[in-house]
């Protein structure tokens, strides 16, 4: 009999604090400001200085991530959506997958940066940086 009101006694325990921490996570998330949301709506501020550079402003622009280049980390979620986030802010340039374009775009660490820069140092010269992600382009032979 104890046993029964012992068990219900933990429920309303268990009850009660995952009502509060439901309502402190709730509260949070409506109070203080996500830092997602702030990423993403630099991105045009961030895309767009490293583009100006670019001579056109319609065509193809190349781009590599640390997916495409070998025993580097990455996120796939990140990975995806920033492609899609650098998509939408370089329109009306089109991104294209890899760095057969003149100009091309880095979304990289440092780490990946330098095993990229070291395979290709002589295809490639680099000109700026913003916010992270690169700027290069091809050397013409």
């Amino acid at each position: 009999m104890w046993k029964k009101y012992l068990q219900r006694i933990v429920l309303v325990i268990i009850t009660i604090l995952a009502i509060k921490t439901g309502m402190e996570t709730f509260i949070k998330n409506i109070t203080s400001p996500d830092h997602d949301t702030a990423v993403v709506a630099q991105w045009d501020v961030r895309i767009a200085k490293l583009i100006a550079p670019i001579p056109f402003k319609h065509g193809f622009v190349g781009y590599i991530s640390n997916t495409d280049i070998p025993d580097t980390v990455f996120s796939t979620e990140n990975e995806e959506g920033e492609y899609i986030l650098t998509q939408y802010a370089v329109a009306p340039l089109i991104l294209i997958s890899g760095t057969e374009q003149e100009w091309n775009i880095l979304n990289v660490d440092r780490k990946a940066l330098n095993k990229w820069f070291t395979a290709n140092a002589n295809d490639f010269e680099f000109v700026m940086s913003s916010g992270g992600m690169f700027l290069v382009h091809k050397v013409k032979k």
